[in-house]
């Protein structure tokens, strides 16, 4: 209900704002001695183009979210996208607009940056190519919000894909900082996308504390029993990967029905507390 209040009260203020700049002329009002008219008129201009561009932004994510079936706070990489469009424009028109107070008009402004072009883009490059890589991100199908993914030698859940950063979780809850150029250069795994919710027990056994294939299989299914909300399907794979004089080597295999890194490494280490309690009591 909030939203729509001040939604309607932007529109309201939208209009407003353009009848005066229409049909009131600045340059006869009474104005006090510290707001000059190019002021006031700088500052009507940018409230017009920042509600005009508010506006048709909040438009466009209610028509896009209304054909998704998705709810008011969902975000995706298209609703990002948006906003790291929002967030450039507004700023674009802010710029102009302080300069506009200084009483530079835009075609000063124009020839101005043309000759600070060459400076501006040293400064700032990596901040620029962190908005490019971040926009090009928002649009991409290889990464959204939610998914589980590895980049370079980061590993978490993506919380965030802001102008000039990614924001990732992971697995110790930690929140990682990456800029949006390294994680657009490096290499990417998405885990998600792929649906790798396939999780493997990989340990080896000294021959002499023997234990067979039907022992390990009681204590996977005591083990999984406990966890079967967190399960695909409670079908698991063990098999003998390999034998040789020193070793036999097994492999466990399960399958959870999300992404769940914390969950699989609580499991497997379950699973290895019953296997080493068993291997030493039997020994």
């Amino acid at each position: 209900m909030f939203r729509t209040i001040r939604f309607l009260f932007k529109i309201i203020l939208l209009f407003l704002l353009v009848f005066f700049r229409k049909h009131i002329t600045v340059d006869n009002l009474s104005l006090p001695d510290f707001i000059s008219p190019s002021f006031l008129k700088s500052l009507v201009y940018f409230l017009i183009f920042w509600l005009s561009v508010n506006i048709v932004i909040r438009i466009i994510q209610f028509f896009y979210r209304k054909k998704k079936k998705y709810g008011d706070k969902y975000s995706d990489n298209i609703i990002v996208g948006l906003h790291n469009i929002y967030y450039i424009v507004s700023i674009t028109g802010l710029a102009i607009t302080l300069l506009g107070f200084a009483g530079i008009e835009l075609k000063e402004l124009v020839t101005a940056l043309s000759i600070l072009a060459a400076s501006i883009a040293i400064i700032t490059k990596e901040i620029a190519l962190d908005i490019i890589c971040g926009m090009q991100l928002s649009f991409s199908k290889d990464l959204a919000i939610g998914d589980y993914v590895k980049i370079g030698e980061q590993k978490g859940k993506v919380l965030d894909i802001n102008i000039t950063k990614i924001i990732l979780q992971n697995e110790n809850d930690d929140i990682i900082y990456l800029p949006n150029s390294k994680a657009y250069y490096s290499e990417l795994i998405n885990y998600t996308q792929k649906e790798l919710r396939k999780y493997n027990v990989d340990f080896s056994v000294p021959p002499q504390l023997s234990i067979s294939l039907e022992q390990l299989k009681n204590i996977v299914d005591q083990v999984l029993s406990d966890y079967t909300e967190y399960l695909d399907d409670e079908q698991f794979n063990l098999k003998i990967t390999g034998i040789n004089k020193d070793e036999i080597r097994y492999k466990i295999q399960f399958k959870l029905n999300q992404i769940n890194p914390k969950m699989s490494n609580e499991i497997k280490s379950k699973i290895m507390d019953i296997i080493i309690t068993k291997l030493h009591g039997g020994a």
